[in-house]
């Protein structure tokens, strides 16, 4: 069988997180997903990136209507490098090229607000450029169902793959008994229904 972007498993030395654009201002628009879960989802994704030492840029122009970056994301991903944009997909801003490229992988890994907009147009322009992507739907929040349903069709037609950081943490782990095992359960157990005492409330 011929491995495929959809087959292949993802090994953290190949893979860069992208953040687009985990601003408080843009939360009011979320209505896909409970605000409070949204939350919770950033901040889990943001705490792989950091268990796996991810290679991470994050996205976003704070300030204004926007507002500025969540805090857990920010202190969970504090080697992370900032690119403001004042673009709609971020491939169009030189700087978010430059550094992609200085990281060198071809699989990213990309999570933000809202999926409709800014995240399925960075998906597009990756794609279209020879990256594989991979979209976390967890931590992409929209307007109505109805609009990202139609942006994770779309996605798919176009070849990323979608997952959550569940299955992200699961696949970039493989093994319990690796180091990053223990922190991994007790990401689990705090940020999902399979252990949060506070989830399952």
């Amino acid at each position: 069988m011929s491995q495929n972007q959809y087959t292949e498993r993802l090994k953290k030395e190949e893979v860069t997180l992208v953040m687009v654009d985990f601003l408080e201002g843009f939360v009011p628009g979320i209505r896909t997903i409970d605000r409070n879960m949204f939350y919770a989802n950033a901040e889990a994704l943001a705490k792989v990136g950091s268990i796996f030492k991810l290679p991470t840029i994050m996205l976003g122009d704070e300030g204004g209507f926007r507002g500025n970056f969540f805090p857990k994301v920010k202190e969970n991903l504090p080697n992370a490098t900032y690119i403001e944009r004042h673009t709609v997909s971020a491939w169009d801003e030189p700087k978010f090229r430059e550094e992609l490229e200085r990281m060198g992988n071809k699989k990213i890994v990309l999570g933000g607000i809202s999926i409709d907009i800014c995240t399925t147009q960075l998906t597009l322009d990756l794609l279209n450029n020879g990256y594989q992507v991979y979209v976390v739907v967890d931590a992409s929040g929209s307007d109505t169902n109805l609009n990202e349903m139609a942006a994770m069709l779309r996605l798919t037609q176009a070849g990323a793959v979608m997952l959550n950081w569940g299955a992200l943490a699961s696949e970039l782990m493989k093994d319990w008994a690796t180091p990053e095992g223990p922190q991994v359960g007790e990401l689990y157990q705090k940020y999902s229904y399979w252990g949060s005492s506070e989830l399952n409330k």
